[in-house]
Formats: structure tokens, sequence, C-alpha cells
């Protein structure tokens, strides 16, 4: 089996998973039936996004009907590929238009290979045009991005413990806690922690 999916929850066996498993099946569902929405709205075919982003079109069909979870490193592929941010694929908890977004009502996103996890702090489709994530990265983990295309947008990373090396193309940036960088993602982008604990950091988007 391909490192970059593992197999979902069957639709029918949903209702009979613990709450955690539950909430990783709705959310898988979440991402595909967004991930089709672009392609489609982008009026792309299975081929020609595949084209695109260097993913098989089996792969993309499978994370599109939720048949396979994708990884980190396999959506940001998609995403790059679509013009999109791989925050408005995840960030996807039907929540009310107020502004308060309380921390139990923000959706997790694991990635299943890694064990890197995001959680989005910032309402969905906020007016301010920000999106605000919280980011856990495990020990002797690294997390790579391919360029984006035509929306390249810009962001900052504010590590809260750890330590973390961020990668924008040829460049390397080693930040200690309280470091924060601001960079684009024109570039081949990479998050390492090489430490012994877990890095925290919160990434803040800004859209343009």
């Amino acid at each position: 089996m391909s490192r970059e999916l593992r197999k979902g929850p069957k639709l029918s066996t949903v209702l009979g998973l613990p709450m955690h498993e539950k909430l990783d099946a709705k959310l898988d569902l979440a991402i595909g039936s967004r991930l089709k929405e672009l392609r489609t709205k982008a009026g792309l075919s299975l081929n020609e996004l595949a084209g695109r982003s260097g993913v098989s079109r089996g792969m993309i069909g499978r994370i599109e009907r939720a048949q396979s979870s994708a990884t980190a490193a396999l959506l940001g592929k998609l995403c790059a590929a679509l013009d999109t941010t791989l925050s408005s694929v995840i960030g996807l908890a039907d929540r009310p238009p107020e502004r308060l977004t309380r921390k139990s009502e923000q959706p997790i996103w694991r990635d299943p290979e890694t064990g890197y996890s995001r959680r989005h702090a910032s309402a969905r489709s906020a007016v301010s045009g920000i999106e605000i994530i919280v980011v856990e990265l495990l020990p002797d983990t690294r997390i790579s991005y391919s360029p984006w295309g035509r929306r390249a947008y810009t962001q900052q990373v504010l590590l809260l413990a750890g330590q973390l090396n961020v990668f924008v193309g040829e460049k390397c940036f080693d930040l200690a806690e309280g470091d924060c960088l601001d960079f684009d993602v024109m570039r081949p982008v990479a998050f390492e922690n090489a430490g012994r604990i877990t890095a925290h950091y919160v990434v803040v988007v800004r859209n343009s």
C-alpha cells in the first residue's frame, strides 16, 4: 500500500466506529467532497488534475470518494494544483457565521502517515481574510509542500514550543521558541522538527 494513502472506513460502517474514528471519517468525507467541488469548479477532469499535481487519477478518485485518507504531502500537491490553501480544504466543519469559534468546535486534521496535526482555530471564510492554524509536529518529522501556482499566498509561522526548521526554496530558517517567520509559498516549503520534543507552532495565512 502506498505510504501516501491509508484505507478510510467504509461509509456503511461509520456509525459503528468509536467517536474519534467517526470524526476522522466525517472529515474524510468533507475533504473528498471539497476536492471534487474545487476540481469541478476549475473545469478539470481527473486525468487533468493528475497531470497538474503528479498524483495518480486512481488516488484522486479514492480521496474524492472518501475511500482512502490522504497525507499532508498528497493534499499539498492537490491544493497547489487547484490554487487553493490546504486549510480551505481541511477546515471544513459546519459552523455558524459568528466570529467566536470555541476550541471544541475547531476541526483537527491528522496526517495518517506522520501524526502531524492541524487545528483550524479561525472560522472558515473569516471576514478578515486571515486563517489561523495551530500545529503540532512530532520529533524527527518533516512535512514538505510543492510550490503554489497562480494564487500563491503569504503566511507567518510563530513557534510556541520546541524547535523548528523551515525550508523555503534553498534557504533554511532555524526557529527557536518565540521566533516568527514571514514567507510566501511560491517556492517549495518544508517544516522539520529535528528536536526531541513535539514542536508547537501557529501558522497565520493571509489570503489575497
